[in-house]
């Protein structure tokens, strides 16, 4: 099975892992409805590395997201069919969900990025340093409650993690896992 450039992080907070689509990933860290609870009064991170990025030069037929001239992004389930054209950089990135009603606030902690509704508004993508790493910033809300995926390379993963959980502690942001994202999804 394929692992997470934060295995071993997960695995000394207490994670249970599953399997999911090949790869082994947290399912939770306490329990999905703490995990639930605590997200919608502050703020969570989940690891989502194992999902597909395609990097494109041409519009793809997909939902995207534009990270410059002719230059898009796709980034799903593992379950997505590559798209036509597309280079997979899934292994380049590691992808995090930042979500709930405090995510900005913590976020805003670790980049000089204006996060403000106006600036970066539901769906839209945004490139800066996150916690002194080139990022990649989308944001993607979850029904009403702010959420961002924040792509960053793998060989950062474990210290922009660590950053984001420092950052987060005012906040008291919790770690989360699929089951606890699936619940917030439905």
């Amino acid at each position: 099975m394929k692992r997470s450039a934060l295995f071993y992080l997960h695995q000394r907070a207490g994670a249970r892992f599953v399997e999911h689509c090949g790869w082994e990933l947290p399912a939770s860290f306490t329990s999905a409805e703490r995990e639930v609870e605590q997200i919608g009064k502050s703020a969570g991170i989940a690891d989502l590395s194992h999902y597909r990025k395609f990097d494109l030069k041409t519009q793809p037929a997909q939902p995207w997201w534009r990270l410059g001239a002719n230059h898009y992004l796709i980034v799903g389930e593992t379950l997505m069919d590559p798209p036509s054209g597309g280079t997979d950089v899934t292994s380049v990135y590691a992808n995090f969900r930042l979500v709930g009603p405090m995510g900005r606030g913590v976020l805003s902690k670790l980049t000089s990025l204006n996060l403000s509704d106006v600036a970066v508004p539901n769906l839209a993508c945004a490139q800066a340093n996150v916690a002194h790493v080139h990022g990649i910033v989308l944001r993607k809300d979850i029904g009403s409650t702010p959420a961002f995926y924040l792509l960053v390379g793998r060989e950062y993963a474990e210290s922009v993690w660590q950053s984001i959980a420092h950052a987060g502690d005012e906040f008291h942001l919790c770690p989360f896992g699929l089951e606890a994202l699936q619940s917030l999804e439905k």
